[in-house]
């Protein structure tokens, strides 16, 4: 392979369907290929939607495959793509989700993005979700045990995944996902809904936390009756019916209330940045996390934010956001209240969420990707990437938490 003079990398985009899978792949696979001209990509994916939102280039084909269930992901992860990569001669296999082909003859990494399968199963799931989620479990440390480096988009979930799977910090990499900041901070402020609003955008699954946010938002408006308190609106497609329902009970019990919380679903991604742009104040309530893009998005689009008290929430938005204990109500209640106050402090956490969204880039993130496919190539003494990298690109790909991936 090494004498064909470019490298192919394979990348495998099948286990994305649509929220952050979706805003990875459309931002960093074109941007990727974009870098590295001179190589050759292929993306697998499953999604029409993620198909049509990548546009195929010279360097890059697209290759949409029909969906199949879980037993049909399985087969693919452990068999089928490595077919696919051997038909298509690829130097190296990269899975944008949590497994790799069993054989491949190529290195192989994989981007561990997906925190539910590190840790234990909520037992109100349905029991076809608990078996899916022990078999993606077991699919995931089998792949963490193939692969010659396991991608984290944040240096919190590489500590925590990475001990909990036992994986050596050595084949540990983090690489953080970035913003469009200009794309967001200019979004056209129109009017898309009819009273001031408290924004929030994440698919729905039970992680997210937006039963709490409800009766955080009833409480607070029990407490301060005074208040001219903003609507509450929730954005997501819904991943997680039960749960979706339980939102609906919440809201039902507010009573009167529930007029004024809007529980929209997906909208069109395009609107996703007005949305930002027109809210009063953005709340993020979830307690899983291995990343947290809308806080990158609120903070770009200059929205006040709060956040859950977590560490990886604090490790992308620093000084930039209120946080609050997100088992706790009242302590979000009283978090909310006390940004919703127009402040010189609230001010001045909008611009530093601005200048912070500003080190992160898309750009950035693909070249990082590069970086560590570069590695990986080297290291087993494949085809090498004709992509050069200049100025920060230069810099190592992160393989260990607190060597800095920032």
């Amino acid at each position: 392979m090494a004498g064909r003079g470019e490298a192919r990398v394979l990348i495998d985009g099948t286990m994305a369907r649509g929220g952050g899978g979706l805003t990875y792949l459309v931002n960093v696979v074109p941007r990727i290929a974009q870098l590295a001209r001179e190589d050759q990509f292929l993306l697998l994916v499953r999604s029409e939607r993620i198909a049509r939102a990548i546009p195929a280039s010279k360097n890059l084909t697209i290759e949409l495959l029909p969906p199949v269930g879980l037993a049909g992901r399985l087969r693919f992860a452990l068999s089928g793509g490595a077919r696919i990569a051997a038909r298509w001669g690829a130097d190296l296999y990269f899975s944008a989700g949590e497994g790799v082909p069993l054989h491949t003859g190529c290195p192989r990494i994989a981007s561990f993005r997906n925190p539910n399968l590190f840790v234990p199963i909520d037992p109100g799931y349905a029991i076809g979700e608990r078996i899916r989620l022990r078999a993606l479990r077991a699919l995931a440390k089998l792949s963490a045990r193939l692969c010659d480096r396991i991608l984290f988009v944040s240096e919190d979930s590489a500590r925590w995944i990475g001990d909990s799977i036992g994986l050596p910090i050595a084949r540990r990499a983090v690489v953080h996902h970035g913003i469009d900041v200009d794309r967001w901070r200019t979004a056209p402020r129109v009017p898309l809904h009819r009273s001031p609003y408290i924004l929030s955008v994440s698919s729905i699954y039970r992680y997210k936390n937006f039963v709490r946010l409800i009766e955080a938002y009833a409480l607070l408006a029990k407490r301060h009756p005074e208040l001219d308190l903003p609507d509450l609106v929730i954005v997501g497609d819904d991943q997680d019916p039960p749960y979706a329902r339980a939102m609906g009970a919440a809201r039902a019990a507010t009573g009167e209330l529930a007029a004024h919380i809007h529980v929209l679903g997906e909208v069109p991604y395009t609107d996703v940045a007005a949305w930002y742009a027109g809210a009063r104040l953005f709340v993020f309530p979830s307690f899983l996390e291995t990343f947290g893009h809308p806080l990158l998005e609120a903070m770009a689009a200059e929205t006040p934010l709060v956040a859950a008290d977590l560490p990886v929430f604090r490790e992308i938005a620093g000084a930039a956001a209120l946080y609050a204990d997100p088992f706790r109500v009242e302590d979000l209640a009283d978090v909310i209240a006390q940004a919703l106050e127009p402040t010189s402090a609230r001010e001045a956490r909008t611009r530093s969420g601005l200048e912070r969204a500003r080190r992160f880039s898309w750009d950035r993130t693909a070249a990082r990707h590069l970086a560590l496919f570069s590695q990986g190539l080297s290291e087993r003494g494949r085809a090498r990437l004709r992509w050069s990298p200049t100025g920060a690109e230069l810099e190592a790909v992160a393989t260990a938490p607190g060597s800095g991936a920032r």
